[in-house]
C-alpha cells in the first residue's frame, strides 16, 4: 500500500510541476521577447484559454492516475463504494442516462449483453474516461470529486476568495468567450494572467490533497 501511495503522489506531483513550469513560461514569454503593446494584448487575450487547458488537462490526468491505482488493487464490484460504481456504470453504459429507443432492438440486445459481461467481470476495471463537460467549473469539479467519494472543495478555501467566482465568472467566462470566437470588449491584462495562474495553482493543490487523502483513507471502499 505504501508503495502505491508513493507512486500515486509522485505521478500527480510530477504532472503538477510540469504544468506549473508551463504556466511560468507563459508568464515570462511576453517579457522575454519584448512584445509590442498590440502583440502583448493579443498574447494575453489568448493566454487564458491556454491556462484553462492546463487546468482541465490536470483534472483528466490526475483522475486517470487515481483510477489506474485503484484498478491495480483488483477490487470487486461488491467492495467499491456506491458512488464509484454508479460513475463506472454510467461511463460504461450511457444508456443509463438515455435509455435506447424500444424499437432499436439490436442496440438493446447489445446493451444487455454488455451488462451481463459487466457483472461477471472480476476484478472491476473502473472506466478511466472522465466527463468534464468541456467546462470544469466549480460545480463540475465537485461533481467529479463526489463521484469518486472524495471530499468536496469549499467555495471559500480562504477568507474573501471565492473559487466559484474565480473559476466560473473569471477563468471560464474569458476562456469561453475567446474559444467560441465571440467579439468581445474583454481586455486581458498582465494581472489577469497572474490571477488565472494563481487560481489553477491553488486548485491543483486542493484536488491533489483530496485524491491523496481518499486513497490513503480508502474512501473508494463501501
Amino acid at each position: 500500500m505504501t508503495n502505491q501511495i508513493t507512486l500515486l503522489e509522485q505521478q500527480i506531483m510530477s504532472d503538477i510541476e510540469e504544468r506549473r513550469e508551463l504556466m511560468s513560461r507563459l508568464r515570462l514569454l511576453y517579457v522575454r521577447y519584448g512584445f509590442s503593446p498590440r502583440d502583448e494584448e493579443l498574447f494575453l487575450y489568448h493566454s487564458i484559454p491556454i491556462i484553462y487547458s492546463i487546468w482541465e488537462g490536470f483534472i483528466q490526468t490526475a483522475f486517470k492516475i487515481y483510477i489506474q491505482e485503484l484498478n491495480k488493487l483488483e477490487l470487486t464490484i461488491d467492495q467499491v463504494c456506491d458512488s464509484i460504481t454508479i460513475y463506472h456504470i454510467e461511463s460504461t453504459f450511457p444508456q443509463f442516462k438515455q435509455y435506447p429507443d424500444a424499437e432499436k432492438f439490436k442496440k438493446k440486445v447489445s446493451f444487455f449483453n454488455k451488462l451481463r459481461v459487466f457483472y461477471k467481470t472480476n476484478p472491476l476495471e473502473i472506466n478511466p474516461n472522465i466527463n468534464t463537460e468541456s467546462n470544469v467549473g466549480f460545480k463540475v469539479l465537485n461533481r467529479i470529486l463526489t463521484e469518486f467519494n472524495l471530499e468536496k472543495i469549499p467555495e471559500y478555501p480562504e477568507p474573501r476568495y471565492s473559487l466559484e467566482e474565480e473559476l466560473d465568472k473569471f477563468l471560464l467566462k474569458i476562456r469561453n468567450t475567446v474559444a467560441h470566437g465571440q467579439q468581445s470588449s474583454i481586455v486581458v491584462k498582465r494581472e489577469d494572467l497572474e490571477r488565472a495562474i494563481k487560481l489553477v495553482d491553488k486548485l491543483m493543490d486542493l484536488v491533489f490533497d483530496r485524491i491523496k487523502t481518499g486513497f490513503i483513507n480508502r474512501s473508494y471502499l463501501k
